[in-house]
């Protein structure tokens, strides 16, 4: 799995973080089924992070970069969003693993090793990208 965040622009900007992205986009996987009432270590962690004051929206919106019908298209323009929020949040996620010992256990024990590493280095990519918006698209 690899996970690409884009910035808007002319021409547009993509970053891949380390290791493809791969921890990254398995948080953001599971992030997104927080309150399905599955039980999961990076389930857990982001309802820590969150609980802490970590924004996990941002984190949940990304799709497959592969559009394969007009659905897909219209959903993959719907993953833009803020690019300093996406930005904000991945720092955030970021500082959280580095500080708090039981969540950089949580982010082992669910197989997303590099997990901070990921984060931050995306967060610095959208930090000093222009445009307005951003998006985290993944690919199989």
């Amino acid at each position: 799995m690899r996970l690409t965040v884009e910035a808007e622009g002319a021409p547009a900007q993509r970053f891949v973080p380390p290791g493809d992205g791969a921890a990254l986009a398995a948080f953001c996987s599971f992030a997104a089924m927080r309150g399905f009432g599955a039980v999961h270590p990076l389930i857990v962690l982001a309802e820590r992070l969150q609980e802490s004051g970590v924004r996990m929206g941002p984190l949940t919106m990304f799709y497959d970069e592969a559009a394969e019908d007009a659905e897909d298209l219209e959903k993959l323009e719907l993953a833009w969003q803020d690019r300093a929020g996406l930005a904000e949040a991945l720092a955030g996620l970021a500082r959280a693993l580095e500080a708090d010992l039981e969540a950089a256990a949580l982010a082992r024990r669910g197989g997303a090793e590099g997990l901070a590493e990921q984060a931050r280095a995306a967060a610095e990519f959208l930090a000093g990208a222009a445009g307005t918006r951003a998006r985290m698209v993944y690919r199989l």
